[in-house]
């Protein structure tokens, strides 16, 4: 084990990549004993589209076990003997606690993956968690999304269900409120934006448990930000600004654990923690409502379309921000970087902040079932589309 360091670690040093790899999987494992031996199984059972062995030639994992206490590490090296067609690399380390967090671990992984694959010519970063399961054709459903014109892929990310037979009445009540809340907000969302890199059917996912990228991509991102935990979710805004083509694929598929204590300050075992405290108390569920989202991804859109306008005089420019917002307050600056902006999303940030800065607050949050319920009428409204393919409910 690698002794605690504050200077930079290099994490699988020495360790050369085979020319053949395309694509670098990488797995933070701390403590994950009860689970770790059926994330890696699903690597050995990988497939290609038409259901035959994928090549492991093709793929490389590495694992890196981060201040473990348990038998995880003495599971992953049995199960690297088990299986030595497998390019499975074990890294451990002994963190401070001032990187022992799951934002230090996962961008470190993600560099060293992405310099890996640089030494090949490019290639995919993919990234899953050690208590999840991929799908027999994880990796090739998810190159196929990338041959498709996508940069970047979400995968659909499931509860197991063995794990979701031992939740509470009330918590999976819960959880297939937030599923179906959310599935709905990203149909509207194709709808509206028209999304002709991620159109429906669609999910709201881009999270660690199944996320892919790259190498291109990462390299005009800038990589993963610096935080300490929600490291998807701060990648997933920088990705919105600088244009990327994230695909967020029900065709790539993992399934995680449902525990409601997990590795994490806050991420999915906080989330159905959370749910699981709120028992049955449902009248305190609220979220932003139907009206709030119609309106936001209206605006989006027709903010997407002005940006395109290079051309606009300052004063026209003004004049077509207030009618997509009366409410707006529009200065120089504004102007200025819509101007310059290389990426739409880029600006768009700037707008939401200027928003922020000025605007008010004009829908209040609703329960979620009236939301649900709001939001199932609009979906309808837009397009006679049918509900039940993306809705789990």
């Amino acid at each position: 084990m690698k002794n605690p360091t504050e200077h930079h670690h290099d994490f699988f040093s020495g360790l050369e990549i085979s020319p053949d790899v395309k694509s670098c999987i990488v797995i933070p494992v701390k403590d994950e004993e009860n689970y770790i031996l059926k994330t890696l199984t699903s690597f050995a059972e990988q497939v290609d589209l038409k259901g035959r062995a994928l090549d492991p030639e093709k793929f490389e994992i590495l694992v890196l076990a981060n201040n473990c206490t348990d038998n995880s590490v003495d599971y992953i090296k049995q199960f690297q003997k088990n299986h030595p067609n497998l390019k499975i690399y074990l890294d451990e380390v002994k963190l401070l606690p001032a990187q022992a967090n799951i934002g230090y671990v996962r961008r470190k992984l993600m560099e060293c993956a992405f310099l890996r694959l640089s030494k090949n010519g490019g290639g995919l970063i993919m990234t899953t968690d050690g208590d999840t399961m991929v799908a027999p054709d994880w990796i090739a459903q998810t190159h196929q999304e990338i041959e498709n014109g996508a940069e970047a892929v979400g995968g659909r990310i499931l509860l197991s269900d063995s794990e979701l037979s031992a939740l509470d009445e009330f918590t999976l009540l819960h959880h297939f409120r937030d599923e179906k809340y959310h599935l709905l907000i990203a149909e509207l969302e194709g709808k509206i934006m028209n999304c002709n890199n991620d159109p429906n059917p669609r999910h709201h996912q881009h999270f660690n448990g199944s996320f892919a990228i790259t190498t291109d991509c990462y390299t005009r991102s800038g990589g993963v930000p610096v935080v300490d935990h929600l490291e998807d979710c701060a990648f997933f805004e920088i990705l919105k600004g600088v244009d990327a083509r994230v695909r967020h694929s029900h065709d790539v598929k993992v399934y995680t654990s449902a525990r409601c204590v997990g590795r994490t300050e806050i991420g999915l075992s906080y989330q159905l923690n959370v749910w699981k405290n709120l028992g049955n108390h449902v009248d305190d569920y609220f979220v932003e409502s139907g009206a709030s989202i119609i309106s936001r991804l209206t605006e989006k859109r027709d903010l997407m379309t002005l940006w395109r306008m290079k051309n606009l005089t300052e004063s026209d420019f003004k004049r077509s921000m207030k009618e997509i917002n009366p409410e707006l307050t529009v200065n120089g600056e504004i102007y200025k970087s819509f101007l310059q902006t290389t990426y739409f999303g880029e600006w768009h940030k700037k707008v939401m902040q200027l928003k922020q800065a000025t605007g008010r607050k004009r829908f209040p949050p609703v329960h979620i079932d009236n939301a649900i319920k709001d939001l199932q009428k609009m979906v309808q409204e837009y397009s006679d589309y049918d509900l039940a393919q993306t809705s789990i409910l």
